[in-house]
């Protein structure tokens, strides 16, 4: 029988990419996004795609509900969506955006995760971390100390809950929208399709669930 993996932020980039590799792999994938590409959302037996924004509780649960209900209970969560502001140095920086950084990618990711231990039955979560979580980079301090905050809880989450994996993967920087609007100057040349991107995090997925 198909397992079933939920996705968040899968309507571009490496979300996407991840999206079609475990559709061809045979798996059922549950996916959304507050700027998912369609007004209405998109079920298909083995896909579904709903416009959901991860900040919001009342969708994170309409969204677990939702995949319980039309593709069966999912065992695997991938946290892919996130947010990132224009590099700037800290002392330049608005303040303001160290909290949509610290919303998106440590407390509605959490909270994501949280829905996802109480109500599912669940093998694995993995979070797309980055390296800026481990190495300063000027102008990346903020995103840097979201996504650091967020794998110091999955490492707690790892000791907390030990029937259920938990891993964080850095699959490098990609030439995606979300880059462009953090670092407009950046060198496409110098950055990974996400098409490449994501076979790597998905081949290190399966590995590990499969382990």
């Amino acid at each position: 029988m198909a397992e079933t993996v939920i996705i968040t932020g899968g309507s571009r980039g490496l979300g996407k990419e991840l999206v079609s590799l475990f559709l061809k792999d045979g798996w059922k994938v549950s996916t959304f996004s507050r700027g998912w590409p369609l007004e209405v959302d998109l079920k298909e037996p083995s896909f579904l795609g709903l416009k959901a924004d991860i900040r919001f509780e009342a969708d994170v649960e309409r969204v677990i509900t939702e995949t319980k209900k039309l593709l069966g209970n999912p065992t695997l969560l991938i946290l892919n969506a996130g947010w990132v502001s224009k590099v700037t140095n800290i002392k330049d920086e608005n303040i303001n955006n160290l909290r949509n950084d610290l919303e998106v990618n440590v407390v509605s990711s959490t909270f994501m995760v949280q829905e996802f231990l109480r109500k599912c039955n669940p093998h694995a979560v993995v979070h797309i971390t980055s390296d800026a979580a481990s190495t300063h980079y000027p102008g990346w301090g903020f995103y840097g100390a979201s996504k650091t905050a967020m794998d110091f809880l999955m490492e707690t989450m790892k000791l907390e809950v030990q029937d259920t994996k938990f891993i964080s993967i850095d699959p490098g920087d990609m030439y995606t929208e979300m880059h462009r609007i953090a670092d407009p100057e950046a060198d496409p040349a110098q950055l990974k399709d996400p098409a490449d991107a994501a076979r790597i995090v998905f081949d290190r997925i399966i590995a590990e669930v499969r382990r």
